[in-house]
């Protein structure tokens, strides 16, 4: 798989931190994948829609150095979107307050995104934006617009307690490479009644699974072939793990558009991921040496 023309489409927002925990944050996973891929030298269109407010514009200025921002779609009735974060200082672990009825949550498939997809080579997604019906209209629509051998990244990135189980179902039956964490997995065991996730993704045909473990490390399943299995790298402390799951699926689909095999992929992706970790909030920037370090083939 390699090919370089990539569409990420779903939520830029603001994660909301308390003052004391770096406060407001750039966010929203597909909008984390576009701002990785473009510090790590890919590039990519992000398809997403903020409002007509400070708040867009600001995040606009911000994403726009590293990500192509022409799709972005400016709501004039809906605000940009934001979630209020919370880490919790025992585990590093966030806790989010989703503030609905924003602006990401009705993306459109206008005639510029439906040629951008048809010429994509790799189509990044996740769930979250989906679960609106005019959000689930415009992605159908945008995945239909698709050319045969695209590939089609599903991040499913879902939250505790989801059980959107018809928009997951459809994102997942599109997926040529689907990433989940191990929580995922098992909401996906609960909410779609599979007894082996992972199995039953890769029986139904040829694609790509990654299960990350956290500071165990990640699995790959190849479209064929045994798992391959990767150590984590250790996170400096200091930091959290907001968007770490996102900057790992950034690297690693840097290494589908630039060729590379799967463990080496999977080895760059986890150590990016914990830099990301070693910092606060999930969009921190990197200079040009931590860059051509953590890119450097171990």
């Amino acid at each position: 798989m390699s090919t370089d023309a990539v569409v990420i489409w779903g939520e830029l927002l603001w994660d909301r931190f308390p003052p004391a925990a770096g406060g407001d944050q750039l966010g929203g996973a597909p909008a984390n994948v576009a701002w990785h891929l473009g510090q790590a030298g890919g590039w990519a269109q992000l398809v997403t829609r903020v409002g007509d407010d400070d708040d867009g514009r600001r995040a606009l200025a911000r994403i726009a150095p590293l990500v192509d921002t022409t799709l972005v779609q400016i709501d004039p009735e809906r605000a940009t979107g934001e979630v209020t974060v919370v880490v919790d200082p025992a585990t590093g672990e966030p806790r989010y307050t989703l503030h609905a009825g924003r602006a990401w949550e009705r993306i459109a498939c206008t005639p510029a995104v439906q040629a951008a997809i048809a010429d994509a080579g790799v189509i990044v997604y996740g769930t979250l934006a989906q679960r609106a019906p005019e959000g689930l209209a415009g992605w159908q629509a945008a995945l239909a617009a698709a050319r045969p051998g695209a590939i089609k990244v599903y991040d499913a990135n879902l939250r505790p307690g989801d059980r959107a189980g018809h928009v997951i179902g459809e994102a997942l039956a599109h997926a040529d490479v689907v990433k989940l964490n191990d929580r995922e997995v098992g909401q996906l065991a609960d909410v779609l009644g599979w007894p082996d996730p992972v199995a039953h993704l890769r029986g139904e045909r040829a694609r790509v699974v990654v299960v990350t473990h956290g500071a165990a490390g990640s699995t790959i399943y190849p479209s064929a072939g045994a798992p391959i299995e990767l150590a984590a790298v250790a996170a400096t402390p200091g930091g959290d793990n907001v968007g770490c799951g996102d900057a790992y699926l950034a690297l690693f689909v840097l290494g589908l558009t630039c060729g590379w095999d799967l463990a080496l992929t999977g080895q760059v992706a986890a150590r990016w991921a914990a830099a990301v970790a070693s910092a606060r909030g999930a969009t921190p920037l990197f200079d040009d040496d931590q860059i051509a370090a953590l890119l450097e083939p171990a």
